[in-house]
């Protein structure tokens, strides 16, 4: 009789319907361990251009209520980026360093793209990035909005990241447009980021 209990208590388990990552999620914040794990830091690093990234990277399917997703497809690769610095929030709510970059330093803010750095208690690695960028930049010069006057040419390495978490819904129902992503909500296209970013360094060459 015992084991017949047991083996209808698993059976009805294998039935009851999958949840959501929502439903499940313990995440402090939004895909939380993704944006802050070093897993993938000693990866080679590809190239990326900032306007390839606008207008050739293809939008994920992820929303807000894949709070917990894993990486997949493009996220598990590492990527450099040169681009001019156009605005940085250094006190964000989850701890991240908020980097806006677009391709020239000239081009309109809205047409940018957006690197993180997690706080210094998620890894060395962290700390010496942002040790290295504020070598860079004057963080002591910023704006009161962060805009960094004149801008400055970095280059930054990190993993690409879909923060699905800003896609807004049309009035006629499907994803149009991101929201609430900094300035980067061209397109679906600028929810791709850098985060976490592991190495910032001065450019090499022109």
């Amino acid at each position: 009789m015992t084991r017949l209990a047991v083996g209808l208590g698993l059976t009805w388990v294998l039935f009851l319907p999958r949840a959501t990552h929502g439903q499940w999620c313990v995440e402090p914040h939004y895909r939380w361990s993704e944006k802050v794990d070093t897993a993938l830091a000693t990866r080679p690093a590809t190239p990326a251009l900032i306007p390839q990234i606008l207008t050739k990277w293809a939008p994920q399917s992820l929303t807000s209520k894949d709070a917990c997703a894993p990486r997949a497809g493009r996220e598990d690769s590492v990527f450099v980026v040169t681009g001019w610095v156009r605005r940085m929030h250094l006190h964000e709510s989850d701890g991240d360093w908020h980097i806006e970059l677009t391709d020239a330093a000239t081009t309109p803010v809205s047409s940018c793209v957006i690197a993180e750095i997690p706080a210094e208690a998620y890894g060395a690695i962290y700390h010496r990035a942002r040790g290295a960028l504020a070598a860079l930049v004057d963080t002591t010069r910023l704006s009161p909005g962060g805009d960094v006057d004149p801008p400055v040419r970095v280059q930054l390495t990190g993993a690409a990241f879909y923060d699905g978490y800003h896609q807004a819904q049309a009035t006629g129902g499907g994803a149009s447009h991101p929201l609430q992503h900094g300035r980067c909500n061209s397109s679906l296209r600028a929810l791709w980021e850098i985060h976490p970013v592991y190495r910032a360094a001065a450019p090499r060459g022109p």
